[in-house]
């Protein structure tokens, strides 16, 4: 009796975890664009976000210059970020708290080609978190092992400088 009751907990237990799993929110900064398909996803943000793309999918948000990812016969794995510039807000704005999700088109060569920010918590620091993306250098997605253009989704943090460190110091 014993074994069925600890086989039913942990079943139930594991029912939650899944169930917690499949709730919990797809937002384009947690998404893979590089999958197939993905370029009709919605532009997804937090609540309480400004959205400047709402309504509209990251294809909308990059039209004809992100050319269609090739579906994938074996594998394919998404870009990401090898290096990037400094997080400095804007002046004015040090020491004040920010998110910016910048998508960024990266191509097939791992050099941006145009960046969006899609969702921020203060539309004041959308120019500040493009630049940290401008000149960055990305590992590119690949389908097949051949590298593809296709959208990264960046988030861009702002905070409070640490202590002893300058308001121009990276702080993501």
């Amino acid at each position: 009796m014993r074994k069925i009751l600890a086989l039913a907990l942990s079943l139930g237990a594991l029912g939650l975890a899944a169930t917690a799993s499949a709730q919990a929110p797809r937002w384009s900064s947690n998404t893979d664009y590089s999958a197939p398909g993905a370029r009709d996803l919605p532009v997804t943000c937090r609540d309480g976000d400004i959205q400047p793309f709402a309504g509209k999918t990251m294809g909308d948000v990059f039209g004809a210059a992100w050319p269609e990812v090739p579906v994938a016969s074996s594998a394919h794995t998404p870009p990401k970020v090898l290096s990037h510039g400094k997080v400095i807000p804007p002046r004015g704005l040090e020491g004040k708290w920010a998110t910016v999700v910048v998508a960024v088109l990266v191509g097939a060569d791992g050099k941006p080609l145009a960046s969006e920010a899609i969702c921020m918590s203060d539309g004041a620091f959308a120019i500040a978190a493009k630049r940290v993306l401008a000149n960055a250098t990305f590992a590119p997605a690949t389908v097949d092992g051949t590298p593809v253009t296709t959208v990264l989704a960046v988030p861009i943090s702002f905070r409070q400088p640490r202590r002893g460190a300058s308001a121009g110091s990276s702080q993501e």
